[in-house]
């Protein structure tokens, strides 16, 4: 085992319960670091708006991840809460930068923002972590139909995708989403449209 795959492995607690099943909610939320809360709100925000198309779900981390964990603080009742339901009631008592500008106003214009691989190989392992963990938790529990699957650890995906980014030298500009997608269970019947 590599020192990243030693390193990853050591900050994911228990690889099994890492991913869609897991319960991503108030409790979650106060033991994981601010680079995995990040990732996470990028990679759920990414599925949420543009594989389930659910709205109010593009707001980056920096604008958001402070009123979910002020509302974690100030209602210790919703500890039990999923993040992406605390999510949609702080956003909608407040104005939200959208992540379609970054923070010098740059318009993203394309699917998935600014979350492809030059990003990827900026963030460090809890937040690629966090990326996954939200990214995954979305497909499993809010895209219908199910279109593809991902039953493997986020540690897998995270490996993965590295290693895809390490061969491909113009993978900066390809989005995490889309290289994840090749990755994913090849066994699923996609329901005809």
């Amino acid at each position: 085992m590599g020192i990243v795959a030693a390193s990853f492995a050591a900050q994911t607690p228990s690889n099994a319960t890492s991913g869609p099943s897991r319960q991503y909610n108030g409790k979650w939320w106060v033991n994981a670091d601010a680079p995995e809360r990040a990732g996470f709100i990028n990679g759920a925000g990414d599925c949420l708006t543009w594989t389930a198309h659910v709205d109010g779900f593009n707001a980056p981390p920096e604008s958001i991840a402070g009123e979910i964990g002020k509302y974690y603080e100030s209602h210790p009742e919703a500890a039990g809460s999923s993040v992406v339901d605390v999510w949609r009631k702080v956003a909608a008592k407040q104005r939200v930068a959208p992540a379609s500008k970054s923070g010098d106003g740059e318009d993203w214009a394309n699917a998935h923002w600014y979350l492809n691989g030059d990003w990827w190989g900026g963030g460090g392992l809890p937040e690629k972590q966090g990326f996954l963990e939200g990214y995954l938790w979305c497909m499993s529990n809010r895209v219908n139909p199910k279109t593809e699957t991902y039953s493997r650890t986020v540690g897998f995906y995270q490996k993965k995708i590295d290693a895809y980014i390490d061969a491909h030298p113009k993978a900066g500009n390809e989005a995490i989403a889309d290289i994840l997608h090749r990755f994913r269970d090849k066994s699923v019947q996609v329901a005809p449209q």
